[in-house]
């Protein structure tokens, strides 16, 4: 019997020139707004003047902090918490891509909540709502805009990994999503973040979690970022290619939110944290590897998914694991990932990331197949060594 839940309490606003009604959603909320950015985006999106105005019309105060940077780190998110307590903020906001949307939320935590953040890593944690949270993302990639989870590089602990912070208390208020913040965007960070909204959309429509309602949301992810990631890469001014490309991470984090992500994000972390890649980049790179050893654990979900990205696959490889994965890889290629890595991880290290990802039971229990510690370390070998 058909038997599912789904949740989502945020307020989505969505298209084109939508960030100009900051105003108007914040004042329902506070009047001391704590922003959270990196300097370099908003310089190069010279957006703080007009956001700053339209807060200040309708007498909302903003605090700009702008110390985040890629892959967040506890130490950030201690500071941010402070200033917000110290300066008596009642509202956060959210501008950037991943890093700053997840560093708002755990700023959120620790403002409403005791410390450490550690306490916070896992599932369900906290036990007091944070302040109102206004996402507005300016990537088409993570997610995090509606979705309960962020993720911070644990500096407290002695391997500065990434963690991750699962809990409905995430959960923005209110989303706007315009796409007219990406328009800058360079090729490289458009494909990168673009991978890892397909990432998302693959990994939920694969979990054993899922059900039919995750699944045609993303589907449908999947089969936006097919046809338009390959149009905006050679035309990155194509409105219309930017707007449907976030509309499909949006979906891909709608996903995520209901489903969770599979192992193949698990496995990402270590690389990202210890080698400095982009996260979308790294699940580039072990995608087509993860597909190919996974693929036996539910071969006519893989071959949906295929024929939902390209348009001209053909019944002839889409139920080969082998053949349908190269396809993947090619496609990738297609879309901005590089070729190799550009890095050369030795074996010891990732042994030591494979025994690590393999204790996670949970996430190889989510994902198609049931992956062992050898076939875990042939995907890292595969894609890092090669």
């Amino acid at each position: 019997m058909l038997k599912f839940g789904f949740y989502l309490p945020t307020r989505i606003h969505f298209g084109q020139g939508i960030v100009q009604e900051i105003g108007n959603i914040a004042k329902l909320y506070g009047k001391r707004a704590f922003i959270v950015t990196e300097k370099k985006l908003v310089k190069k999106l010279e957006i703080l003047q007009p956001l700053e105005e339209r807060l200040k019309k309708e007498r909302i105060r903003p605090l700009f902090f702008d110390r985040v940077k890629p892959n967040p780190s506890s130490e950030i998110i201690y500071k941010g918490a402070n200033l917000f307590k110290e300066e008596k903020c009642n509202l956060l906001i959210a501008l950037g891509g991943g890093s700053c949307l997840d560093a708002a939320k755990a700023i959120g935590i620790l403002a409403k909540n005791p410390t450490p953040l550690s306490f916070y890593f896992g599932k369900n944690r906290i036990k007091k709502d944070i302040p109102p949270l206004i996402a507005i993302p300016t990537t088409a990639g993570s997610g995090s805009e509606v979705t309960p989870y962020a993720v911070i590089t644990d500096t407290e602990g002695k391997n500065y990994l990434k963690k991750v912070i699962a809990d409905p208390h995430l959960f923005p208020r209110e989303a706007l999503i315009d796409p007219a913040l990406t328009i800058s965007l360079s090729s490289t960070l458009t494909s990168d973040t673009a991978i890892d909204a397909l990432s998302h959309a693959i990994e939920s429509y694969l979990s054993r979690r899922s059900f039919p309602l995750s699944e045609t949301i993303a589907l449908e992810a999947v089969h936006i970022i097919g046809r338009y990631l390959p149009r905006a890469l050679t035309n990155l001014l194509d409105m219309e290619a930017r707007s449907y490309l976030m509309y499909a991470a949006t979906l891909a984090g709608l996903a995520i939110a209901q489903t969770g992500a599979t192992l193949l994000h698990t496995m990402g972390y270590p690389i990202t944290s210890s080698f400095g890649l982009p996260h979308g980049r790294v699940n580039g790179f072990l995608l087509p590897w993860f597909w190919e050893y996974s693929f036996p654990g539910n071969p006519e979900k893989f071959s949906r998914v295929i024929t939902c990205l390209l348009k001209d696959a053909k019944k002839s490889w889409i139920k080969d694991a082998k053949k349908s994965a190269s396809f993947l890889k090619e496609f990738l290629h297609r879309s901005g990932l590089p070729e190799t890595a550009g890095i050369k991880v030795k074996e010891e290290f990732l042994s030591q990331f494979a025994r690590k990802i393999a204790e996670s039971k949970e996430k190889i229990a989510l994902s198609p197949k049931e992956l062992t510690f050898e076939e875990i370390l042939t995907i890292y070998k595969k894609a890092f060594q090669n």
